[in-house]
């Protein structure tokens, strides 16, 4: 590796940094990881195959003031307040390790004295109880790994404006979302953002081997970021397109939920939209693509759930609308 580094905000502008996120992902160098860290001021952030309407309370966020986000990463939706820090670790092929990355995390919260481990794909706990939770995007070359580390996240307001479902609650073994999570601050009390971002970059050199360097934030001027917050707070980006439906089926795998919308006219699917809380996010984009058009009756979907048998969320949300249609 060639260069080890990382870059700070202080803006708690979702739509910003989400931005920033992107524009830095796309011009990862050659030999170069960077981790990025961010904060939002009172957000929930959805995956990018989601539906506000059902993962959050829409309605209350606008009342209080609370943002709506969309990242383009797959997973949850989550709840950021200033008492939650996120990371991002970019870089592209060749120099992107998960393990390696995840490790940076686990090592930096031992070091304030707090137990954890790595539990499933995509979450970190203590005593059990999930402090951080990841996802994943990848373009051709270019990928980041983000997630958050909570450190004394509001759990009134983590409570009000998530919609967790029942069957994701209880998939998880707990009663309620808050029941589910762990600030740090319970295992560490008064810790600060700059007590963990010290810790973490402290870990990030020791697990690379390397010393590393701040680097400066873009300019904000820049028309190539600009564009991108302005799609970030876009309505049509955050929220989505609508479509009428005629159908819907929903279930719940090993790798998420997941519910189909289908519009059917004339025996053909005119329109699909899967939401979903999935890792992987293009294999349903083209899911829908491929499905529109297709007849809409049993045989035709349980062929299209061959061809899709090496790829197993989409094909198992095919076989779930099989099993469903009347």
């Amino acid at each position: 590796m060639k260069e080890l580094e990382w870059v700070r905000t202080d803006c708690t502008d979702p739509w910003i940094n989400l931005a920033m996120e992107e524009y830095l992902t796309f011009r990862a160098r050659e030999g170069q990881v960077l981790l990025f860290l961010w904060q939002n001021a009172r957000t929930v952030v959805i995956g990018r195959n989601q539906d506000p309407w059902r993962e959050c309370r829409v309605e209350t966020m606008k009342e209080e003031g609370c943002r709506l986000a969309r990242r383009i990463s797959g997973g949850g939706a989550v709840y950021h307040d200033l008492g939650n820090l996120n990371f991002t670790f970019i870089a592209r092929d060749g120099w992107f390790d998960v393990n390696r990355q995840t490790e940076v995390i686990l090592q930096a919260v031992r070091k304030l004295g707090i137990d954890v481990e790595k539990n499933g794909r995509n979450d970190l706990t203590a005593e059990g109880r999930k402090f951080s939770g990841h996802a994943y995007y990848q373009s051709g070359p270019y990928r980041y790994h983000h997630g958050t580390i909570m450190m004394d996240v509001d759990g009134d307001e983590l409570a009000k404006y998530l919609n967790v479902s029942a069957a994701k609650l209880a998939s998880k073994g707990v009663a309620s979302v808050r029941s589910r999570v762990a600030n740090l601050t319970e295992f560490c009390p008064g810790l600060t953002r700059a007590d963990m971002e010290r810790s973490l970059l402290e870990a990030y050199e020791e697990v690379y081997g390397q010393t590393g360097r701040e680097t400066a934030l873009p300019e904000r001027s820049d028309p190539e970021l600009q564009a991108l917050i302005e799609k970030y707070s876009s309505e049509e980006w955050r929220y989505g397109r609508k479509i009428p439906f005629g159908v819907s089926f929903e279930g719940r795998f090993e790798w998420g939920g997941a519910e189909a919308r289908i519009e059917a006219k004339g025996g053909r699917i005119r329109e699909v939209r899967i939401y979903t809380d999935a890792l992987d996010t293009e294999l349903f984009r083209k899911m829908e693509e491929d499905l529109k058009g297709a007849r809409y009756d049993r045989e035709t979907l349980k062929r299209k759930a061959e061809e899709y048998r090496e790829e197993e969320p989409p094909r198992a949300v095919l076989e779930m609308i099989v099993r469903q249609m009347q």
